[in-house]
């Protein structure tokens, strides 16, 4: 939570990014809002995809990693 900040909207109903929020989430041109509970993620769309995709490789090597290899035990 560190890093959060309370912003009121605006008279015309927009928000401000502080600043510093702003260059440290690198945003570009583009954003992705991301609701958590009752607070709101504003990312560079870029960088959320980045955070958010997955090799589907990876995720199967670490399942097995995590869960172990089934296969070695089904197999006489």
């Amino acid at each position: 939570m560190a890093g959060v900040k309370i912003v009121e909207l605006d008279n015309a109903g927009r928000l401000l990014i502080p600043k510093d929020l702003f260059n440290f989430a690198t945003i570009s041109k583009d954003i992705v809002m991301a609701s958590v509970v009752n607070k709101i993620e504003i990312w560079d769309k870029d960088e959320y995809e980045k955070a958010v995709s997955y090799d589907p490789e990876e995720f199967a090597n670490l399942a097995e990693e995590v869960m172990g290899d089934n296969d070695a035990e089904s197999s006489d």
